[in-house]
């Protein structure tokens, strides 16, 4: 065998490998989310919303085999940019435009409310918007807006046990709640120097009824507002808002 063909058979056989691996890798990668896992801390403020948690056997062999080969896979797709965290079009189109609000509580019961940067003022006709350049904090909103999208207060109210994990949800991700918190507080602060300071800030969510893919253009309904996270910045506590039991819990 000429020497110079050993290269290229190595490359050869790298390929292979690699091409085979990604064969296999990406069916497991969509599957495993079907599989219930017990998931650990999350490494990064939004964690993966499409696993299935939990377990699916009581036989701790097979429960962890699969958790450290769904911990494999997800390792390869953020290391190879293979992650995939959005749905696309599943399971519909929400008939709601849903923004994040702070809303700046004081001490005499007054409050005040700061609206996302990236609601459009007009309803009816929004403008088109010009690419973002910095758009850190335009998608950390987007991840805020995930949890609700198809759980306005009309669906609450008619299918309560769907929804009674909102405030899970709202206390696993209290870590980039908070963050946003802040940030909206620093700039509250920043546009009031001389205003009372809020003794509480509240994220709430704003569902902006839409017109669904064919139906008449137009902008009618009022917007309605119902609170997701509160953040104490005096002593860092934080609650959850229950939307079934309509009341605030702590974590």
């Amino acid at each position: 065998m000429p020497h110079s063909t050993l290269p290229r058979r190595a490359l050869a056989v790298v390929v292979g490998l690699f091409a085979s691996w990604q064969l296999v890798f990406l069916p497991a990668a969509n599957l495993i989310d079907f599989v219930p896992r017990r998931l650990g801390p999350p490494l990064e403020p939004i964690r993966d919303g499409y696993q299935e948690p939990g377990t699916f056997t009581s036989v701790e062999p097979l429960q962890r085999t699969a958790e450290v080969t769904g911990d494999v896979l997800d390792f390869w797709s953020e290391f190879s940019g293979q992650e995939q965290g959005w749905s696309l079009f599943a399971p519909g189109f929400p008939p709601y435009t849903v923004t994040p609000a702070a809303e700046f509580v004081f001490a005499d019961g007054t409050s005040d409310t700061a609206l996302s940067p990236h609601e459009p003022l007009d309803k009816r006709n929004p403008r088109m918007r010009p690419p973002l350049l910095n758009n850190r904090v335009f998608n950390i909103e987007a991840q805020l807006i995930y949890p609700v999208w198809f759980a306005p207060p009309e669906a609450v109210e008619s299918a309560p046990d769907q929804y009674r994990r909102l405030p899970n949800t709202a206390r696993t991700w209290r870590g980039v709640m908070r963050a946003w918190l802040a940030l909206r507080l620093k700039e509250y602060r920043a546009a009031h120097p001389d205003g009372p300071e809020p003794v509480a800030v509240i994220l709430k969510h704003r569902f902006i009824p839409t017109p669904h893919p064919g139906a008449p253009r137009g902008w009618t309904l009022p917007i309605e507002e119902r609170p997701y996270a509160k953040w104490f910045p005096a002593t860092d506590a934080y609650e959850a808002y229950d939307a079934v039991q309509k009341q605030w819990v702590k974590p």
